[in-house]
């Protein structure tokens, strides 16, 4: 029963959220929307590429003050 409440909850969040972004978006201009996705784009590949070099330096064996770091670092991206 709880699962059902939650499923329902969950979506009327959605649909609440998807008619708050679709009025949103309605009013922006092209070129800000544009502007959007190209900024996503670039954070995601930045944040990708600094995900994998960290992967690969800690398959290298570079282990413990690395290892702590990388929460601390993850909160500062």
């Amino acid at each position: 029963m709880l699962q059902l409440i939650a499923a329902v909850i969950t979506i009327a969040v959605l649909a609440v959220l998807h008619q708050g972004l679709d009025w949103f978006l309605s009013r922006m201009s092209t070129d800000f929307m544009v502007g959007v996705m190209v900024g996503l784009a670039l954070m995601w590949s930045i944040w990708f590429y600094e995900d994998r070099k960290e992967r690969h330096s800690r398959a290298v064996g570079r282990s413990g003050a690395a290892e702590q770091e990388r929460p601390r670092n993850t909160i500062d991206l």
